[in-house]
């Protein structure tokens, strides 16, 4: 489809949407003149104007006038407002007016937010409330509405409503549900409530936009599945910018909730909430590098970016506020480059929905959750949110493009297109998406998977290797092997082979978590895994078994790794293991982007489909170079910039031009050199963040 970012939904075009999230005494029309316009934002998600301190809880009779003004006066420089609304938390004074608001933990006790407000309850009389605000909110000149929430407690409301409403629905007492029934009861309650807000919004303002915080990587802890409330949202986003930047966080924490989000919005458009505060602290900002890496990674892998602070707003003039506002105005100078552009990848990414709900999963510290990890199941388990990190980590630090998938795709068949799929300790598969994995594979697909993939159903029952076992190549599966001293875990790859390419040395170390199987007659042992030593300074053992299998099923190929090799290197980031990785990635898949550079640089490849001066389609290639080659700590202060940076495209047009669009005082046009599809180009510098034009 070719693109016309002019006859496009607003919301549709690349936006920078500004969100000043508190107001203690400020002008809010002194915040959209100093802020929101002098910043190089387009759209506003408003608080301040309603705001108590950080709360903001919209009311007609209080705010409708004032809202007016404010609207009528945004509206003269072109910027969309988006009103904010509340709905996840109340403060003491609507509880105390209103205790059967409020959501009531398994003992009757009221659930805190932020230590010091109050979770109201979606199924109480509160939604009631609520619902007669939004007819009026919308009869004023509003471009869009945002819902703050609605989240449910993780361990689930026990108020009178959520009570009656358990029982109607099941039969029986909510203090007789299951972990199961628990956490549908969720699922099913806030999706119910985002259908009804979007009904009612839209009956009033037909054009309004609606949007809210999606989940992401994570499991359904608080009721909002993100694929449940697409068809009533007209703008997905996740948080992948709140981000508590330590030692322990990924480099790639915004990119892959990016790609994450973009593969559930079903094409409608993507944003990454970003604060510009270093999280915890609400009233200290990132560092100007962190924040162009966020900003880099968000907009590379085709999202929009919502900027908010989380105090006044002289925070902005700090290095990080400065370093937004220039990456505001890069990308509004050059918004046709990210308009309706798709990514390049020939390998996929599962992110498994029901493994992280009911096998087990870390769910990270945020403003509605708590760290924890989540899962029914009691054997000895991987992780799947680490083990999924960190293959995103070495596929990211190898170069390699690849999209997130979830089973939604595998059960609808749109996984044909990749070469592999990589399915990083999926522990919990249904029959459907088991159907879907053998069928991809019988008819051409590859995958990689690790350590119990398949082994349990949907809801985290175990039932074995059976299902998966003739595509592993495995016949049984015997026993959980567990390295539990450090160091006494080693593996022998086979010498010669291609997937040895590389490696420092064929005895390498393997991943401490482990089953043994009793591989298929016809399947071949590429890796074995030593038995656990005694200690770290004793011979190493004789014995062994099989770690790596191949077998060929059909007419694709699949990748067995009995350990849990993507958590190992989550933890310990052996590059061995990265390399042993890249050699099995290349191998089952078509090649699209090589580079000699630094594991520290990422590269996003993206298309479109555009119009030339002739009116003839064609296709126009975007290439994002996001340098974050630091001082070696987190939060990054400094970016060592890098230079002549080669890199190998493999495309299919006769490229007549390459460009530069970040700088085009140092350079501009690009020296490259093309034969048949490769297409070799140098860089000349990559500071944080390059953009390359290929047409």
């Amino acid at each position: 489809m070719k693109m016309n970012i002019n006859t496009a939904k607003w919301w549709e075009r690349p936006l920078r949407i500004s969100a000043v999230q508190c107001n203690y005494g400020e002008d809010s029309f002194e915040i959209l003149k100093n802020t929101v316009v002098k910043g190089a934002f387009n759209t506003e998600q408003l608080l301040h104007l309603t705001a108590e301190g950080h709360m903001s809880f919209y009311e007609e009779e209080l705010h409708g006038e004032k809202l007016d003004r404010y609207l009528a006066e945004a509206h003269k420089y072109n910027i969309k407002e988006i009103i904010y609304i509340n709905v996840h938390c109340l403060l003491k004074k609507y509880r105390d007016e209103h205790p059967d608001w409020i959501q009531l933990d398994r003992e009757g006790n009221e659930i805190k937010a932020y230590d010091v407000h109050y979770f109201n309850c979606i199924n109480s009389n509160w939604f009631d409330y609520f619902l007669n605000n939004l007819k009026k909110l919308c009869t004023h000149d509003i471009d869009g509405i945002f819902l703050d929430g609605p989240v449910i407690a993780s361990n689930g409301c026990y108020c009178k409503a959520c009570q009656d409403k358990f029982f109607k629905l099941c039969g029986k007492s909510i203090f007789e549900a299951s972990q199961d029934e628990m956490m549908l009861f969720k699922i099913d309650s806030v999706t119910e409530y985002v259908k009804k807000t979007s009904q009612t919004a839209k009956s009033v303002k037909p054009g309004v936009l609606i949007y809210l915080n999606n989940s992401a990587l994570r499991a359904d802890v608080t009721g909002n599945n993100t694929r449940k409330v697409e068809p009533y949202v007209d703008l997905l986003g996740a948080e992948g910018g709140f981000i508590w930047v330590d030692r322990n966080i990924s480099l790639w924490h915004a990119g892959s909730m990016a790609k994450f989000i973009e593969n559930q919005a079903k094409g409608k458009p993507t944003v990454i909430f970003f604060a510009g505060d270093h999280k915890p602290h609400s009233y200290f900002m990132h560092t100007a590098a962190e924040t162009k890496i966020i900003y880099a990674q968000s907009i590379a892998n085709g999202a929009s970016v919502w900027y908010g602070i989380h105090g006044p707003t002289w925070m902005m003039n700090s290095p990080g506020g400065k370093a937004a506002i220039d990456m505001n105005k890069f990308h509004a100078a050059n918004e046709e480059y990210y308009f309706k552009t798709k990514p390049l990848s020939k390998v996929a990414l599962m992110w498994s929905m029901d493994s992280a709900n009911y096998y087990a999963s870390s769910v990270a510290t945020s403003d509605f959750t708590q760290a924890q990890q989540v899962g029914t199941i009691t054997r000895k388990k991987g992780n799947h949110y680490k083990a999924f990190m960190g293959f995103y980590e070495m596929l990211s630090r190898s170069h390699i493009q690849f999209d997130v998938i979830d089973e939604f795709n595998v059960k609808e068949g749109s996984i044909n297109k990749y070469d592999l799929v990589i399915l990083p300790t999926c522990g919990c598969m249904c029959d459907q998406t088991i159907k879907g994995i053998k069928d991809y594979v019988k008819n051409g697909g590859n995958i990689i998977s690790t350590y119990d993939t398949g082994f349990y159903d949907q809801k985290g029952k175990f039932v074995g290797p059976e299902r998966l076992g003739d595509v592993f190549g495995i016949e049984s599966a015997d026993e959980i092997v567990e390295y539990k001293i450090a160091g006494t875990a080693y593996q022998r790859v086979k010498e010669d082979h291609w997937c040895s390419k590389g490696l420092d040395s064929t005895l390498i170390p393997s991943p401490t978590l482990a089953i043994k199987t009793i591989p298929s007659s016809k399947a071949e042992i590429v890796s074995t895994y030593l038995e656990p030593m005694e200690g770290r300074y004793v011979a190493l053992p004789d014995k062994s078994y099989a770690g790596m299998i191949i077998n060929s099923y059909g007419k694709g190929t699949s990748i067995y790794i009995a350990g849990t090799i993507g958590e190992y290197y989550n933890e310990k980031t052996h590059p061995v293991l990265r390399q042993l990785v890249n050699n099995i990635v290349r191998r089952l898949s078509s090649p699209v982007l090589d580079s000699d550079t630094l594991g520290s640089v990422e590269f996003v490849l993206r298309y479109q489909n555009i119009e030339d001066v002739n009116c003839t389609s064609k296709k126009r290639y975007i290439l994002h170079v996001i340098n974050m080659t630091g001082d070696m700590g987190r939060p990054i202060e400094k970016i060592a910039p890098l230079y002549d940076v080669n890199v190998i495209l493999h495309l299919d047009i006769n490229v007549a031009q390459v460009r530069s669009i970040t700088d085009t005082a140092r350079y501009s046009e690009l020296k490259f050199s093309q034969v048949g599809n490769e297409v070799k180009i140098t860089i000349p510098k990559v500071d944080v963040y390059e953009v390359i034009v290929i047409e």
